[in-house]
């Protein structure tokens, strides 16, 4: 059956979770994974926890553009629930670094990166997977909350090795 593979990451939850500590992490997590399961067809699509802030999930559902876009909608209309007036306003809060520098950090943003590959060019579940992982990371690129759609139905061709001719 075809599918689209979306992986779901959060974009500066590390700070926000060292800055807010760990109760407040979990319930943008928990917040992030009820968004999903609000949003998906239970019927026709799986939602899986990877750990910490990562999510995914496997599309069935012929409108999963629309229901991403939604996801990104819900996620930030609830993150501005975990800010003041002010750090919203502003766009983000000054906290430490990993350096121990106070340096002003940005508010959370969700990143989805999606793919729809081809089962007959793709070998495995990780190549799968490493589709859904290049998604994402081009998502992340993109300053906010973000949906990134690799075109991509496969993994590259593997270049190969080129052999040097030793002279003689």
């Amino acid at each position: 059956n075809p599918f689209t593979i979306c992986y779901c990451d959060l974009d500066n939850f590390k700070p926000f979770n060292d800055h807010f500590g760990y109760r407040h992490g979990d319930e943008v997590i928990r917040s992030l994974a009820n968004i999903l399961s609000e949003v998906v067809d239970s019927d026709l699509d799986f939602i899986g926890h990877i750990g910490g802030d990562d999510f995914i999930i496997i599309f069935q559902s012929e409108d999963w553009q629309t229901r991403c876009d939604e996801v990104l909608e819900r996620f930030e209309l609830r993150a501005s629930d975990y800010y003041s007036d002010t750090q919203h306003r502003e766009g983000g809060f000054w906290g430490m670094d990993r350096n121990s520098q106070e340096v002003f950090l940005p508010l959370l943003s969700l990143s989805i990166g999606a793919v729809n590959p081809d089962p007959e060019r793709c070998r495995s579940h990780h190549e799968v997977a490493a589709l859904a992982s290049d998604a994402k990371k081009e998502a992340k690129r993109q300053e906010g909350n973000s949906l990134f759609i690799d075109r991509r139905r496969a993994p590259s061709p593997r270049s190969e090795p080129q052999t040097l001719a030793a002279n003689a």
